[in-house]
This record gives C-alpha cells, sequence and structure tokens, in this order.
C-alpha cells in the first residue's frame, strides 16, 4: 500500500510542476500605437492603443485642472480733470486645481500629457501640477520596468497599482492623486531619476500585478522613494514614456477531468494488483 502511497504523491507533484506555466517579459514601445481614439492632430489623442503578444494596452492622460484669472486693466494716471492718462495693462494668472481630469496624450520620443507649449507637454509635476499615464491592460500584469525617452531635469516616477475589485477610470475626476490611496490603489513605489544615467528603469521590486497603472512624475504626497536616494534634488521631473515592459503571473493549469479519471483508474487498478499479489 506504501508503494501506491509514493506513486500517488509522486504523481500529484509532478502533475503540479507540469501545471505551471511561465511566460517571459512583454516589451511595448509606446512610439508605435496600432490605434488612437479622440484624435486632436497628428500629435495629440484622448487614447493610445497597442497590442502585442496578445495583449492590449489602452495609454490615457490625467492630470490636475488649472484655473485663469484676468485682473482688467486700471488706471495709472490721471489729468486734471480725473481722466485717465495712461494705465495698467490686464494680468492673467493661472493656478492650479488640485482635481484629477482627463487630458490629451501627445506622442514625441515618448508619450508626455497636456497639449502645451514645451516642457510642459511632458509628464511632469511643475508647479504641483502632477500629470500621469493611466495604463489599463486588458489584463493582469506584473509592471517590470518603464523606457524613457526625452528627460529633462529630473525623471523621478511615481507608480501607483490598481488593487481593488472594479475599476472605471472615470473615478479618477474630480480627486486628488493622494485620495486613491487605500481605495482602491495603492503605492508601487517612487523612483529616483528612472532609466537616466547610471540608474535603469526597474521598477515594482515587491512585484504587485495589476490590470491598471499610473505612471507620473514624482509626488510627495504618495510616499517616500523606493532605495537609495543619496543625489536626490529638489528640481521638478520633465520626462515622455518611450516604453513599458511587463510580464503575465505564472498560470496553474488545472488538468482535465479525463486525465484525473484516469489517473484515478489506474491507482485503483494498482490497488487491484496489489491485493491480488498478497
Amino acid at each position: 500500500m506504501r508503494t501506491i502511497k509514493n506513486l500517488l504523491s509522486g504523481l500529484v507533484i509532478a502533475l503540479s510542476f507540469s501545471g505551471i506555466a511561465h511566460a517571459g517579459a512583454i516589451t511595448i514601445d509606446l512610439t508605435s500605437p496600432n490605434s488612437r481614439t479622440g484624435i486632436f492632430n497628428s500629435t495629440y489623442a484622448k487614447q493610445y492603443n497597442y497590442e502585442k503578444s496578445d495583449l492590449g494596452l489602452a495609454v490615457t492622460g490625467w492630470s490636475y485642472g488649472t484655473k485663469t484669472v484676468t485682473t482688467p486693466k486700471t488706471c495709472a494716471k490721471k489729468d486734471r480733470r480725473g481722466n485717465c492718462t495712461s494705465w495698467n495693462a490686464a494680468v492673467t494668472t493661472t493656478s492650479v486645481v488640485t482635481s484629477i481630469e482627463q487630458e490629451y496624450v501627445g506622442k514625441w520620443d515618448g508619450l508626455g500629457v497636456e497639449k502645451t507649449d514645451s516642457p510642459n507637454h511632458a509628464v511632469d509635476n511643475e508647479g504641483g501640477d502632477f500629470d500621469m499615464l493611466l495604463l489599463s491592460f486588458d489584463e493582469v500584469v506584473k509592471l517590470l520596468s518603464i523606457d524613457l525617452g526625452w528627460i529633462s531635469g529630473d525623471s523621478d516616477i511615481s507608480l501607483l497599482a490598481f488593487t481593488g475589485t472594479t475599476f472605471n477610470s472615470s473615478s479618477l475626476l474630480g480627486k486628488k492623486w493622494e485620495d486613491l490611496i487605500g481605495n482602491g490603489w495603492q503605492s508601487a513605489g517612487n523612483y529616483y531619476n528612472v532609466d537616466y544615467g547610471s540608474n535603469n528603469g526597474n521598477v515594482n521590486s515587491t512585484g504587485i500585478t495589476s490590470q491598471y497603472w499610473l505612471v507620473g512624475a514624482y509626488n510627495d504626497k504618495l510616499g517616500g522613494f523606493t532605495g537609495s536616494n543619496k543625489n536626490l534634488s529638489n528640481g521638478n521631473d520633465y520626462f515622455k514614456v518611450k516604453g513599458v515592459s511587463v510580464e503575465r503571473p505564472p498560470v496553474v493549469k488545472v488538468p482535465e477531468p479525463s486525465s484525473l479519471l484516469l489517473l484515478a483508474l489506474g491507482l485503483i487498478g494498482l490497488g487491484v494488483v496489489r491485493r491480488r499479489a498478497a
């Protein structure tokens, strides 16, 4: 009987190992989309779409809003009759509204956010206006690395992963970035000068898996840095995301019922033979 038990244990272990499928890294070049939606012109669109190794990816851009206020011109000098002879010019000021809204994504040597003049069409955090790219895959993946194209100043990155149950991009609207933490999103790390100088583009050292990822310029309200930060600069971050590498999580394949039935019949047969031999 011990022989049958040993055979059974060996078969179970063999099936366990043979049922785990491992897939290699999938690298997606974000400068070569398969299609775009919400097209504004040859450079800007609301969404860029990709497909590689039967893996689909949609990229959208998100940022804080802005408010523009214009103060009318005022009189700088009057004559004796009270008529204005000299005017102060009207003043227009723009301030950040900490409320997430969707923006256009632009494609150059990588993807950036917002349809404005350089360098603000990069993914950046200038003036507290934090930009992020939402990577929406059609299945759960583990993000491995981020490849940056154009960089100016620093390339410090904040990375968030959605670990909730169901997600709709409209749930981002009107929130602050820090409001997302604990509400379906978790930090996947903050990384110093990604893909710059001696630093590589590797991220997600804890191996989080998710279908939705937010990649953006560093936001100090989303936690501290991952790894060594001896040369951390306080400057603004400007970069364009040129590519990403991901991998599918290992898949455990369950044996088909017919295979299990054959295994069971074989073990029963072994038991019958052993009883007769005894």
